[in-house]
Parts: C-alpha cells; sequence; structure tokens
C-alpha cells in the first residue's frame, strides 16, 4: 500500500497579500455559479439528494489536494503561513443545501455571486459549494474559493476534475495513490519549518547559491514582513472593533448577461481584436460613459504567462494598466487595448502602475465548447464572479461555455450598474455590415 508522506507547502510572498488581514481575506473570494439540469441531482422521492452531491464530492477532493488543505502559520510566524492536508474533511459544512426554492431567473443574481453563502472560516479548507434549488426544476451550483488557492487558471484545473466532459453519476472510487497525493500534515508547526527549509535548500547551488538567494532580498523588508505577520491577530482584532471592514467593504450589487459566442467573436475580429479584448474595451468605454468629464480612463487586466513548468504555480497573475482616451469610440478602443496587453505580455520587465487612478479591473476566460457535467446533470449555463481590491469601483468578467458568452459585472453598490450593463450590452451589439444598393 502507498504510505502518505508528511506535506506542507509555504505560500509565496506575492500570495500573501491576500490573507494579509480580515478585509483582504474577505475581498479575496472568487465564485462562479453553474446552472444545471436538475433531475440527474435527485432522489426517488423528487428531492435534492445532497448526501449523494456530498459523498460525490468528498470522493473528488482526495483528486484535487488544495481541496483538502487549510491553511495555518509557521511558529512566531517566521514564514509564510503554510497549506497543509487536514485529517478529516467536514464535507457538511462545505457542501449545503439552501432551504428555499428560488425562482429561476434574472433576480437570481445576488444567490449567484456567492454572497449568500456566509463567511468563509479560514481555519478550514478555503472553498464551499452552496445547492440551490430552482422552480424550474433546474438546480444552481455556487461555487467560491479563496483566490490564495490560486488564479482563474488554477481554478479552471479544479473545475475540471469536478465537472468533466463525462457524465459520471456514480461516485468516484478514491484509489490509494490519491489519498498519498494528499498526504498528512506534520506533527507540529517545526515539522513545517524542516519541510519549507529542506525544499527551499534543495532548489539552492551550493552554499554560495542559498547565500545569494536569501541576501537577495533586504533584510529590512524581511524584518517588515515578519513584524506584520506578527501583529495580523492584534490588526485583525482593531479592524473588528473600529468598524473598518464595514466602511471598506462597502455594499455591491451585480448583473449579467448572455449571448451567442460566435456572432461575438467575428465582432471581436472586426474590430482588430478578441473576446477579451472587446470585453476591456467595452468595460472602459462604459466607465467613461459614466463619468463623462473625465479625459482618460483606466482598467487593470489580469496576464498570465504561464509555461509549462508553471503548472504547480498556484497564482501566476500580474497585471496591465490599460489607459485609453474617454471620448475613443470602440473602433478605437479594442485595438488599442489589444496592443497595450500585447505589449505588456511581450515586456518581461517590472511595471509601475503609477498612481491609483484606475476604475477597476476587466477580463476574460473560456471553459471550452464541450458540454460539462455535474456528475450525471448536464451544466447549461456557467457565470464567473470575480475577487478584487474593495476599493474598485467596476470589475467584468466575461466567460465563454460551449457556444454561449456570459458577461458578468460587480461595481459599488452607488454605481448605476443598469447604465453601465446597457453600455456594455451596446459595445457587444453585433451590427449587420451595410451591403451595396
Amino acid at each position: 500500500m502507498t504510505r502518505a508522506d508528511t506535506r506542507a507547502e509555504l505560500i509565496r510572498t506575492l500570495d500573501e497579500k491576500y490573507v494579509a488581514n480580515s478585509i483582504a481575506f474577505d475581498a479575496m473570494i472568487a465564485a462562479a455559479a453553474l446552472i444545471v439540469d436538475g433531475a440527474a441531482l435527485r432522489g426517488p422521492d423528487g428531492a435534492i439528494d445532497l448526501t449523494a452531491i456530498r459523498a460525490r464530492l468528498e470522493a473528488l477532493t482526495w483528486r484535487v489536494p488544495a481541496m483538502r488543505q487549510r491553511l495555518v502559520p509557521t511558529p512566531l510566524r517566521l514564514t509564510t503561513p503554510a497549506w497543509v492536508p487536514v485529517a478529516e474533511l467536514d464535507i457538511a459544512r462545505h457542501v449545503t443545501l439552501q432551504e428555499t426554492v428560488e425562482v429561476d431567473g434574472p433576480a437570481l443574481v445576488e444567490i449567484l455571486t456567492g454572497r449568500l453563502n456566509g463567511p468563509m472560516d479560514p481555519s478550514r479548507p478555503l472553498w464551499d459549494f452552496r445547492v440551490v434549488e430552482l422552480a424550474s426544476g433546474r438546480v444552481a451550483i455556487v461555487a467560491r474559493y479563496h483566490h490564495v488557492i490560486g488564479d482563474a487558471l488554477f481554478g479552471l484545473r479544479i473545475g475540471d476534475i469536478v465537472a468533466g466532459t463525462d457524465p459520471t453519476p456514480l461516485i468516484t472510487e478514491v484509489a490509494p495513490d490519491d489519498r498519498a497525493a494528499v498526504g498528512v500534515a506534520p506533527r507540529t508547526g517545526f515539522g513545517i519549518l524542516g519541510i519549507a527549509g529542506r525544499e527551499w535548500w534543495h532548489q539552492q547551488s551550493g552554499f554560495a547559491g542559498a547565500w545569494h538567494e536569501y541576501w537577495r532580498k533586504p533584510f529590512v523588508r524581511r524584518l517588515r514582513r515578519w513584524g506584520g505577520r506578527i501583529i495580523r491577530p492584534l490588526k485583525n482584532a482593531v479592524i473588528e472593533r473600529s468598524g473598518e471592514a464595514r466602511r471598506v467593504l462597502v455594499p455591491r450589487h451585480s448583473r449579467y448577461l448572455e449571448m451567442e459566442l460566435a456572432p461575438a467573436v467575428k465582432h471581436a475580429y472586426r474590430l482588430g481584436g478578441t473576446i477579451h479584448d472587446l470585453t476591456v474595451a467595452a468595460t472602459l468605454r462604459a466607465a467613461a460613459q459614466l463619468d463623462p468629464g473625465r479625459e482618460s480612463v483606466s482598467l487593470l487586466v489580469p496576464i498570465s504567462r504561464r509555461e509549462q513548468g508553471d503548472a504547480n504555480v498556484r497564482n501566476h497573475i500580474s497585471v496591465v494598466k490599460v489607459t485609453v482616451p474617454a471620448a475613443a469610440p470602440l473602433e478605437e478602443l479594442v485595438p488599442e487595448v489589444r496592443a497595450q496587453v500585447r505589449a505588456a505580455l511581450e515586456d518581461r520587465s517590472r511595471r509601475d502602475l503609477g498612481s491609483r487612478d484606475w476604475s477597476g479591473y476587466a477580463t476574460f476566460m473560456t471553459w471550452g465548447r464541450q458540454r460539462r457535467y455535474f456528475g450525471g446533470a448536464p451544466i447549461e449555463t456557467v457565470t464567473g464572479w470575480p475577487a478584487g481590491d474593495p476599493r474598485d469601483d467596476i470589475a467584468c468578467l466575461s466567460c465563454s461555455y460551449e457556444t454561449r458568452l456570459t458577461i458578468s459585472v460587480t461595481t459599488k453598490a452607488s454605481t448605476d450598474i443598469d447604465a453601465l450593463m446597457a453600455s456594455i450590452a451596446e459595445s457587444f451589439t453585433v451590427s449587420e455590415p451595410a451591403t451595396a444598393p
């Protein structure tokens, strides 16, 4: 029988910002909602078979080690927190059924965003599923995971296992190799430091290389980060007592719109770009229309330079600031967005984002053309809901699945989101080319 090794994985310093304090932790929770045919998720009595759903997901987590890990501090918080396997996964805490049946339609949006899933417990694996029965007979699966687990591309890898391209209603058998891959947690925090120290040493080229790597970052910066970890519990207590979280994490509202993918792709191509470029350009145009007095408008655009060797890196996203004239028409915006994003991809030097003048961010991702299934239930639609800086006004994520494109937007409650969505819809409107008389 394969023996499970003791495992621990320090998060990268760059990823520590996602859990730097309770405000950052709450802000960086992403969500995706799947609308599925509910027939395959019901028991003989016609009710949602939550027990079967939980059993299947619990079995699948053995194939996704990240879903069976929790984040723990190291002794004296000497390093970044570490992922360690959990001995037991309380699946009932992670997979819940909403008691009420909801009307299937646009008013469902607040549920689909995951904001009603409740607080996420930082002492447990950082993901959850909420199963919502719809009056139409369909079922919504609202999944959330924390950004510190990984970026959107890493999240897609998890999605590929949870919702595959073949209908598999039977519970997957957990193989010994799957259990061994997850491993077991060190008995003490010093065991975590031991594992981390050995892994770090193996990555260095001898003593000279290790010495150079350690001093590559200023000691004062290391000391400052260590001090931040030491006072983190106190800082969170101050945030709670002062009400700072309520002031920073202001209420938000969301909308989404759906359309056929193929015409949108052709529309973007005629404008000189891709669906990604059109998504960013449409959001820039909408932001400019909300504030007519601006001379320019900016958004952050996530980019990834993942290569084959980066497959296991959880977060491999950087951002580029795209700035355009506020009065520019869509025909100019799309190629300009494309040019700025391509320049950032080709230039690997560190970019200064400059003053904080961006409205938020926009991006696109795809889940492919193949039909996917949650167990034996065909997935009909997908909406993705971005996590982001609580200071941002706008967050836009467009997602393609099969032959459909869904554009999801979240803004501050004080923003006219209906006007914003109307502008984005107009940008995606495909006008028939004129024909000669």
